[in-house]
Order: C-alpha cells, then sequence, then structure tokens
C-alpha cells in the first residue's frame, strides 16, 4: 500500500488499551491520526500536512460491533487494503470499546512519495466483505492533480502547515466507491456528522443504527 503515496509498513511492539464505551444510545465512532515524534504517539490535527518519512498511525474507536475494512488510494491513482492485512490474515471484526490501531497494534505508516493527497475509506458493516476481490476498483487508476497548500502564512512561519481538505469527511464522490458492496448497499454517509476536538474526530449517526457505515479520511503529504 502506499498511504501518502508511498508507505512502507513498520513494526514494532504497542498495546492498544480499551477505552470506555459510549453510552449515549447512539451510532459513535471515534477516529484520530497519531504521529510519532520523539516522546512518543501524539494524536495531530487531521488537517496537517505531513512531510516526507513522518510515521503515521490512526486509531479507531467504534460503539457498534460489526467488521471494519480500510482501502487506501494514493495520489498516484493505484489503491490496496490497509485493515485487515491480507498477507496477515488478520481479523476485520472489532467490538464496541476497544481501541484499535491501524495498520495494528505493532504497525505503522512511514509517509513519502510525492505530494498530495491520499483517500482512506473506511467501511463498517455487520457482515464481512470478500476482500479477495480486486483493490483496484471501477474509480480507474488515474492521479490525483491535488497538491497540499498551507492553510495561512502564518501558520507556514510558524512551521505548521494545514490543509482543510485534509481529513475526514462523508464520501465525496458516491460513484467512485471503492467496492461493488459500497455502489449496491444503501450509504449512510450523508447521515454522519463530524466533530473534531483535540486531534480526535467524532463521526456520529442520529438515525441508522444498522447497515453500512462509510466514511473517507484524506491524508496530506508533502
Amino acid at each position: 500500500m502506499t498511504c501518502c503515496s508511498t508507505i512502507l509498513i513498520l513494526l514494532y511492539g504497542s498495546v492498544a488499551l480499551p477505552q470506555t464505551t459510549p453510552s449515549d444510545g447512539k451510532l459513535a465512532i471515534e477516529v484520530s491520526l497519531e504521529l510519532r515524534q520523539q516522546e512518543g504517539w501524539q494524536p495531530v490535527d487531521p488537517t496537517i500536512v505531513f512531510h516526507k518519512n513522518d510515521e503515521i498511525r490512526f486509531r479507531f474507536r467504534t460503539s457498534r460491533g460489526g467488521y471494519l475494512y480500510v482501502l487506501n488510494r494514493n495520489s498516484d491513482g493505484q489503491s490496496s487494503w490497509l485493515f485487515p492485512r491480507p498477507e496477515k490474515g488478520a481479523a476485520s471484526r472489532v467490538e464496541p470499546g476497544p481501541d484499535y490501531l491501524v495498520p495494528g497494534t505493532k504497525g505503522s505508516f512511514l509517509v513519502g512519495g510525492a505530494p498530495g493527497f491520499d483517500t482512506t475509506y473506511w467501511i463498517l458493516g455487520p457482515t464481512p466483505i470478500d476482500t479477495r476481490e480486486s483493490a483496484q476498483p471501477a474509480f480507474g487508476s488515474q492521479p490525483s492533480t491535488l497538491e497540499p497548500r498551507c492553510r495561512t502564512e502564518v501558520l507556514k512561519a510558524r512551521g505548521l502547515c494545514m490543509d482543510n481538505r485534509a481529513g475526514p469527511g462523508p464520501i465525496t464522490r458516491p460513484d467512485e466507491a471503492p467496492l461493488k458492496i459500497l455502489r449496491t448497499t444503501p450509504l449512510v454517509a450523508r447521515d454522519l456528522k463530524f466533530h473534531t476536538q483535540d486531534g480526535s474526530t467524532r463521526i456520529s449517526s442520529l438515525g441508522a443504527q444498522d447497515g453500512v457505515i462509510v466514511y473517507e479520511f484524506r491524508i496530506a503529504h508533502n
């Protein structure tokens, strides 16, 4: 897979600790992007523009059990599975409450490649998806022409670069759904609400608790 155009999967020891399950009775998903720094893993603003060789990972939690799949489309137009990793035989089942690390409790992604945006598609459904289906979908392999740009010169001067086009949100192009199941199953994307605070995004739905939940998370990199 190439998150941020070229991604290496790094392995090391790590443990995901259980967290309190949201108890408001509504569907709630929490997802955050973490950057490996000298003091350890730290959550970062999802609109940050990463640099080459930055080491990153996702942290995911849900109030509803199901089967989680994460598919990445890089800025070159190629796609591959992030979770579960096919060659590892990893399980896709997730339960309410615990934290899950993507690509796993012993892995991370290394940012590299040409500047652009990777789009990760997050799929949470009540039944498994056949991941033997090719991850090279009908949306083709045309490279993205978008390049990150800093939000303000003030942030750029401080060494920070943010691009509001990055981060989690509803599927912007449903016709480019990465799997056949998403093109034939009613999606809940338009019913989802996104609220980001302190580097973590809470995704909630006031309505449907069943069916396939799908959203995207864009990663900007220079």
